[in-house]
């Protein structure tokens, strides 16, 4: 009897304090990439290069529709506490345009492993100094797409693979990227993932 006591202590009580790091409290078999666009230099800059017509400038990855969901993503001209180009913003933050359509979240179906991995993969990179960069020589510079495009990668290299859009840099754009020469990751690059794998614009309520 003692016996059949203790295993069922070490069961209910003592087993989820090891295993607590396996919850799903996030898990809802998506990943969500967020795209917002702003009416500046940088912004029309960006979507010169984008490969649609749909106005995104910047975006990040979430793994939640909650307004309070951190979304993480690699910003030009600011840095968090830890002087790193990296940053874990709510959806407000994120979304600092007053217009509602230049704020979009997208939602990309995705298994728990690739959930996993790409959590992972952002965890490890918050533990280092990011800073914005074009350059494809640097591993801790990256831009915004860039980092997406990383995350994905890391949740599944076959899945999400991607191949780079490459230009030739002119005029303010090469004093801008300090390259001659530019092969990139679009701000809109994730809408080649439609209709496989799954991705779909989320219409977003007011509470």
């Amino acid at each position: 009897m003692k016996t059949n006591v203790l295993i069922w202590l070490i069961t209910m009580v003592l087993l989820p304090l090891f295993t607590g790091c396996e919850t799903n409290d996030e898990f809802d078999g998506h990943l969500y990439i967020v795209s917002r666009n702003t009416d500046s230099k940088e912004g029309n800059l960006v979507l010169k290069y984008n490969l649609t017509d749909t106005k995104i400038s910047h975006i990040g990855i979430a793994f939640s529709t909650d307004k309070n969901t951190p979304v993480y993503n690699v910003a030009y001209g600011d840095v968090n506490e830890a002087n790193s180009a990296l940053l874990n913003e709510t959806l407000t933050e994120f979304w600092i345009s007053p217009n509602p359509d230049d704020n979009k979240i997208w939602e990309l179906s995705i298994t728990k492993d690739e959930y996993k991995r790409a959590k992972k993969y952002i965890e490890n990179q918050e533990k280092n100094t990011i800073h914005f960069d074009f350059s494809p020589e640097t591993a801790e510079g990256m831009y915004c797409s860039e980092f997406v495009y990383r995350v994905l990668n890391e949740a599944n290299s076959e899945r999400f693979k991607r191949t780079p859009t490459c230009k030739e840099m002119k005029g303010f754009e090469r004093m801008a990227t300090n390259e001659d020469y530019l092969c990139y990751h679009p701000a809109d690059f994730f809408l080649a993932y439609k209709p496989n794998p799954s991705l779909a614009y989320v219409h977003l309520t007011d509470d």
